[in-house]
């Protein structure tokens, strides 16, 4: 074997420079930018003067912004429906049935999926005259849903789409888990009498619990920071029907209130980084309960 070259110690830094360089320039300039915005008055039309924390003291006041929150924490109920969705994914394909090789290629194809175009198909699906969802409800005897005028149906009808473009991925995430766990393990729980349900329970499921808090984080900050989907699913709904992130973008880009829409941003940006540490924070402690107790 080859001798082992030692390395100068500022090495794995040059190597860390590019990225560190492209944060710095693309992330955390662009969040002093924004912090710093929110704090005046700038419009479209007017240079920008500081106004402190105004922003923030109307933005509390504001209906709309508590509405579209409101609206967001609902948005949140598609995460457990998307872990569901893909462990189950992921489960059919892990246990390799014959004749469903292709079933992994299927069930990825909405991952690389343009949203806009999946959102514009669901669109024609929801159509609440023509559209083949109420055709089938018309059939079975029900009558039409309103899917893309009605609360709640036009955050479940965007929700639909959100859950159909990202199971996929979060699949992967399951199956790279599933493939992950020892089969010995598997087989020493089977050889002391453990059913299916009870090896799931025993050995698969501790085993994926890493996987589910990663799917559980990025799946919720996805859900918070949704906009493709609202904005061409449920396109003329009023704002009352969305989220926070096109709350934002009317009141940038329709209002032209550039320094009122930083503060919503900054907002929701607190909101994300809050649960997202008490997320990481709960699992840390899951897993440290899980290490003490072996």
């Amino acid at each position: 074997m080859g001798r082992i070259r030692r390395h100068h110690p500022i090495t794995p830094y040059a190597f860390l420079t590019p990225a560190i360089v492209i944060l710095a320039v693309f992330f955390a300039w662009s969040l002093v930018d924004v912090a710093l915005s929110s704090m005046t008055n700038a419009t479209a039309f007017r240079p920008a003067q500081f106004v402190g924390i105004s922003n923030y003291t109307r933005l509390l006041s504001d209906d709309r912004f508590w509405t579209c929150l409101g609206n967001s924490a609902l948005y949140l109920l598609v995460t457990p429906t998307i872990i569901v969705v893909s462990l189950l994914s992921a489960m059919v394909i892990d246990a390799k049935l014959r004749g469903f090789g292709w079933l992994r290629v299927a069930l990825f194809l909405p991952v690389i999926t343009p949203t806009i175009v999946a959102a514009l198909a669901f669109r024609v699906l929801y159509n609440e005259d023509t559209g083949l969802l109420n055709a089938i409800l018309h059939q079975l005897g029900a009558g039409g849903v309103r899917w893309l005028s009605e609360r709640p149906w036009t955050l479940v009808s965007a929700a639909i789409v959100t859950l159909w473009k990202g199971f996929g991925f979060y699949m992967m995430i399951f199956l790279a888990g599933l493939m992950s766990v020892p089969r010995e393990l598997k087989e020493a729980a089977a050889l002391d009498g453990a059913d299916r349900w009870q090896v799931f329970r025993t050995v698969t499921w501790p085993a994926l619990l890493p996987s589910i808090s990663l799917v559980f984080v990025v799946s919720s900050i996805s859900a918070l920071k949704v906009f493709d989907e609202l904005y061409v699913t449920i396109q003329g709904a009023p704002l009352a029907h969305k989220t926070v992130v096109p709350l934002i973008y009317s009141i940038a880009f329709e209002e032209g209130n550039f320094g009122m829409a930083c503060a919503v941003g900054m907002t929701l940006f607190a909101v994300i980084l809050g649960f997202s540490i008490i997320n990481l924070r709960l699992t840390s402690a899951r897993a440290g309960g899980r290490g003490s107790n072996a």
